[in-house]
């Protein structure tokens, strides 16, 4: 195997391109919530819908979530072969006061563009 020079312009550039991925494969959830009529209306935003978790106990909801991503990137430079794996992982939990009588056959859950749509029957 030859002997290259070590350069560390290059060595830098490649940590950049991995921390600009990483955070381009950063996950964010943001949650909304709207009036219906009568219903409630919560939007979780970010997160793929069969990653949610949504449940109604002690006069409260409870939505919980987790998400992820990997990638990987392989290249030959100089006659070598290099690999790059990274990956992300994130959660989330967010609780909400709901009216009195409210229990879990009011809340229906529905996937929407970009996560979740949640919708408690005569909460508003």
């Amino acid at each position: 195997m030859p002997l290259s020079r070590w350069d560390p312009a290059s060595a830098l550039a490649r940590i950049e391109n991995d921390v600009a991925s990483a955070a381009h494969h950063a996950h964010s959830t943001s949650v909304q919530t709207a009036t219906d009529g009568d219903d409630l209306v919560i939007t979780v935003e970010g997160i793929d819908p069969s990653n949610v978790d949504v449940r109604v106990s002690g006069g409260r909801l409870t939505v919980r979530g987790q998400g992820g991503s990997s990638s990987s990137d392989s290249r030959d430079e100089g006659g070598a072969h290099f690999q790059s794996f990274s990956s992300s992982s994130s959660s989330f939990s967010r609780s909400f006061s709901l009216p009195e009588g409210v229990d879990q056959s009011d809340v229906v859950t529905e996937p929407s563009p970009g996560g979740v749509k949640i919708r408690i029957k005569n909460a508003a």
